[in-house]
């Protein structure tokens, strides 16, 4: 079987593409009221906020690398079975806050890395506006060898 490729063909998977992806978005505009109005759309972004703590006295603890890994969402690749992955480090400030704006909803990596202190990582779901978490390192163990 020979395979014909005409630009009516390519036109034609063209068309029907947009079509399948421009559906669930016409659907999501359809006039219905939400049911549950306190719950976030999942394409507003978030603002997060990391305050990094350690030692018994939770003292800030100052340029500590903290990094952010999640996946992002997209209509194509998501056609394509492929996840473009993100990484964003900042170091904390002064105060021991590190801050992320223009997050996407849902689940994310949290890692933190400081000198002196152990290494802290964890997910988190992201689904507020405006979120900060608090994470709290403690003091890395010594070894004698």
């Amino acid at each position: 079987m020979k395979l014909v490729h005409s630009p009516a063909r390519a036109a034609a998977i063209a068309f029907l593409l947009t079509l399948a992806i421009g559906l669930p978005v016409a659907a999501q505009g359809n006039g219905t009221k939400d049911k549950n109005k306190d719950k976030k759309s999942d394409n507003s972004p978030v603002s997060l906020r990391i305050h990094v703590v350690g030692g018994d006295e939770q003292e800030p603890v100052v340029n500590a690398s903290v990094y952010l890994r999640f996946q992002e969402k997209h209509a194509l690749l998501f056609l394509l079975h492929k996840k473009s992955k993100v990484e964003l480090d900042p170091k904390t400030d002064d105060k021991g806050y590190a801050s992320f704006n223009q997050l996407p909803q849902g689940k994310v990596l949290i890692q933190v890395v400081a000198p002196t202190w152990q290494t802290f990582g964890e997910y988190f779901e992201l689904d507020h506006d405006k979120q900060t978490i608090v994470i709290k390192l403690h003091h890395a163990k010594s070894h004698c060898y």
